[in-house]
């Protein structure tokens, strides 16, 4: 191998050496103690390897002793020099590009997250930024473990954490924690009490004393079931109050829509326009002058990877979809209806944990708008824990 690479260095000739005797060229190679190699016979003559300085000088040697030589090809580094020295600026500019490249990958330029679950990985980055870990930093100025530790730090649901550093490429592996499980904290004393106005339906007391009955009306605030009961000996006894107390509940609900409204969708056209990348810059790499009255915008990029090292190189598509804006104009039964949906969510959503006992609605309108009032009673639990003193 090292002999290969110091031939190629130096520049080697295979020639054709031809004469009565052509034979002879090995005698005065061996006699001048050059190195000659690849020597076979041919038709007419002898074909051999040497190298460009040993041919040089045997060559008027093998003149006088009526041996003819010719080149027939040239190998090495002196001939593809020679070759490109009118073109001198590709030599340089791929030695450039060589040095460019090794400077660069000694910079961060990707960024992949794994592991995440609960935690978004937005805010990991955002994290990571402040310690340093984003793109265009300086690879050996990045103190990982103490990166690591710092992230933990900041961020309580995640247990374990590992950075890794390929080529351009920060590889970041976290593992959260387990869920802690809910602690009741029956220990403390406290009341239940009405968390909203209503009337008594049901009463499940698992704990405490009841102080209500069914069919009482209560306003917030009332006491439902007393933390503070009496023993036998005419003792007070504090306990952690618990119960579901359930109730008829009033409420209301006021929605209202445009009678007039504009909504957009998107047609399968769309202009495609591209830009270079490089490092923390971008260029126009195609144009388009196409343009819609709306439209919505989308943008995606591909860096440039070299066996699995990620260049500050790549190309940024944006990409415009056009949409088509249809104004629709709602009548007093597509009104009701959408108010009816709309309601439906409510219920399902938003009091997801109440029944409905029976709604009322209302729907007006002026000249832009529909209006809509749906006054509700809900059964639902009114319990709300309110924790004391034993020395209030």
């Amino acid at each position: 191998m090292l002999v290969n690479i110091v031939r190629y260095a130096k520049g080697w000739v295979e020639f054709k050496a031809t004469g009565k005797f052509p034979e002879r060229m090995l005698n005065i190679t061996s006699r001048f103690g050059i190195n000659l190699w690849d020597a076979h016979p041919c038709d007419g003559g002898l074909n051999a390897s040497m190298s460009i300085s040993d041919y040089r000088k045997i060559r008027p040697i093998a003149r006088k002793a009526k041996v003819k030589t010719r080149i027939t090809q040239k190998h090495g580094l002196p001939f593809f020099a020679e070759k490109y020295k009118p073109r001198i600026g590709i030599p340089i500019g791929a030695a450039a590009g060589l040095m460019l490249l090794l400077i660069l990958s000694n910079f961060v330029w990707s960024i992949s997250v794994q592991g995440t679950k609960n935690v978004s990985d937005t805010k990991l980055l955002e994290i990571l930024a402040e310690s340093g870990v984003e793109t265009g930093a300086y690879k050996d100025k990045l103190d990982v473990q103490k990166i690591e530790r710092n992230a933990l730090l900041k961020v309580d649901e995640i247990g374990w954490m590992s950075i890794n550093i390929t080529g351009s490429l920060v590889s970041v592996e976290v593992k959260e924690k387990a869920q802690k499980p809910q602690i009741d904290e029956i220990l403390n004393p406290c009341n239940i009490k009405a968390k909203s106005d209503g009337v008594i339906t049901k009463i499940n007391a698992k704990n405490g004393e009841t102080v209500v009955k069914i069919g009482s009306g209560v306003t917030k605030g009332d006491l439902l079931v007393s933390g503070t009961t009496q023993t036998k000996l005419e003792t007070t006894r504090y306990v952690h109050a618990k119960a579901e107390v359930f109730a008829d509940v009033n409420s209301a609900k006021e929605l209202s829509i445009a009678k007039k409204y504009n909504y957009f969708s998107l047609t399968e056209n769309k202009t495609d326009r591209r830009r270079l990348q490089f490092l923390w810059w971008d260029f126009p790499f195609s144009v388009s002058f196409n343009s819609y009255e709306n439209s919505a915008y989308t943008h995606s990029s591909k860096n440039l990877c070299v066996n699995n090292v990620v260049l500050p190189l790549g190309i940024k598509t944006e990409t415009d979809l056009e949409a088509l804006k249809t104004e629709f104009v709602l009548n007093d039964e597509i009104a009701e209806k959408a108010f009816v949906n709309r309601l439906l969510l409510y219920e399902v959503f938003e009091k997801s944990e109440s029944s409905v006992v029976g709604r009322n609605i209302n729907i007006s309108s002026d000249n832009e708008n529909y209006y809509c009032t749906c006054d509700y009673v809900f059964n639902e639990n009114i319990a709300e824990t309110v924790d004391f003193s034993v020395t209030e």
